[in-house]
């Protein structure tokens, strides 16, 4: 009798634990819905291509949950997952920048003389480079340094940086600098307007700012100016920084106010309110003539620890009736959390909160148009998993001819409320049934086990009474 009330009992703890098992494997998961969702925005398109593309909007950053863009679907009018990419665009150049020095003739004038009422005598040998640069103008006590014109006319690639030395780069100097270019020498277009030079030491800090950024582009001839009020530039060299093949894209920005921390100086802290795929990050100083050192960390979420994104020099400088401001910092994350700690010898930055401009590019989403239009982009939710849909040999690769299969644009509408904000919260915990057999065998077994022991103790009491 034991060993079948024995053998039944294992038996049965074997078929719960089956039973319990192939129920949680065998589960189907049910395709997602667009109410699975918290909100989407509407899929605008032209024709019956089957590819299209559109930007993503900021509010997809600023509503979605995971960090790889991965609880997002797009959905057709029957309310079909249908696939789709994510892809980011080309960002910069894919060979490295390359220096090229420039020759450069000192332009001379009166003091209330701009630079195109100079008289200037240009001699250029037979392919065009300037070998010899004189003024009309008699010399005279009020003659001053007015500019400089560059040849480039040698350089085959475009330019995208001009770095500047000068003589007296030891002693502090501040000043702007306008850069116009031209290829007859006559009509002049401005590059770059009053970019910022300086040279500084302050507090035992030095600030060198030596470098002109511009977008790309190719010109026989450079020229630079200043203001007439602003002291003298002597060039001891300049160099032009050739850019690669490919121009840097142009950026959305977005501006967030920081706050700061709590019983720390010199901290503050800056929530961008989504994972932003960020390129540059610009810090604003609240007050005119600032020059601080800062280091700026990240981290993509409150519990993370901070990570060291750059140390920098901080400023926002007036001189000469212009204003100077510290140059973007070049970032590749896309942490949300962001703390600025400021060095708070020689005070700090003073009284008031800095801001910050995260500048990124958004990501093209590429989708099939399977079944009927509209179709809409659902995002924003805490149980949907990672779509994988398998679409690289399908989609035409950045640069590949794309006349077999060209994608369409596409354009986003307004963001539209489905399951709503309570999609975005994580959802409350199953019923741990599982566990509650478990721990049911077990308080099963253990009545059962002290039923066999009973009836042992019982049947050898029974026996020894039968031997007397």
């Amino acid at each position: 009798m034991l060993k079948q009330s024995a053998k039944l009992f294992f038996l049965l703890c074997s078929v719960c634990l089956a039973v319990a098992n192939a129920s949680e494997q065998n589960k189907p998961e049910a395709p997602p819905t667009p109410q699975d969702f918290a909100y989407a925005v509407p899929l605008l398109f032209e024709g019956q291509d089957a590819l299209y593309q559109a930007t993503l909007p900021l509010g997809v950053y600023q509503n979605t949950v995971r960090g790889d863009l991965g609880d997002l679907r797009v959905f057709n009018a029957q309310g079909e997952v249908v696939p789709h990419m994510l892809r980011l665009p080309e960002r910069s150049s894919t060979s490295q920048p390359v220096p090229g020095k420039l020759a450069y003739f000192p332009l001379q004038g009166a003091a209330n003389a701009g630079l195109d009422q100079l008289a200037v005598r240009i001699k250029r040998n037979t392919a065009g480079t300037l070998i010899d640069i004189s003024s009309n103008a008699k010399p005279a006590a009020q003659a001053r340094l007015a500019g400089y014109l560059l040849d480039a006319s040698a350089l085959k690639q475009s330019i995208q940086a001009l770095e500047l030395d000068w003589k007296n780069s030891k002693d502090s100097f501040v000043g702007v600098l306008t850069i116009e270019s031209s290829d007859d020498l006559k009509h002049w277009n401005i590059v770059a307007r009053n970019a910022p030079l300086a040279s500084l030491q302050f507090g035992g800090h030095r600030l060198l700012q030596q470098r002109v950024e511009f977008p790309a582009l190719q010109a026989k001839y450079l020229r630079l100016s200043w203001p007439p009020q602003q002291q003298e530039l002597q060039l001891g060299s300049i160099s032009a920084e050739l850019a690669g093949t490919r121009v840097d894209a142009a950026l959305s920005w977005h501006k967030v106010s920081g706050s700061a921390v709590t019983d720390k100086a010199g901290e503050f802290e800056f929530d961008l309110g989504a994972q932003l795929p960020l390129q540059r990050v610009r810090i604003e100083l609240p007050q005119m003539n600032t020059l601080v050192q800062a280091v700026l960390f990240s981290r993509a979420k409150e519990t993370d620890s901070w990570r060291e994104v750059s140390h920098s020099t901080l400023y926002k400088l007036h001189h000469s009736g212009q204003d100077l401001n510290n140059p973007d910092i070049a970032v590749n994350r896309n942490h949300r959390y962001w703390l600025l700690r400021v060095e708070q010898k020689n005070g700090g930055m003073g009284s008031g909160v800095p801001q910050m401009q995260a500048g990124w590019q958004a990501h093209q989403l590429q989708f099939v148009t399977r079944g009927s239009a509209p179709f809409q982009l659902a995002y924003g939710s805490n149980q949907i998993k990672p779509a994988e849909f398998q679409m690289q040999n399908v989609l035409p690769k950045a640069g590949q001819d794309q006349a077999e299969l060209k994608i369409q644009p596409a354009q986003t509408g307004a963001q539209i409320t489905l399951g709503g904000a309570a999609r975005l919260s994580p959802p409350a915990p199953a019923l741990p049934w599982k566990k509650w057999i478990l721990w049911a065998v077990l308080g099963v077994s253990v009545l059962l086990l002290g039923w066999m022991a009973y009836r042992l103790v019982k049947q050898m009491e029974h026996h020894d009474n039968s031997k007397e």
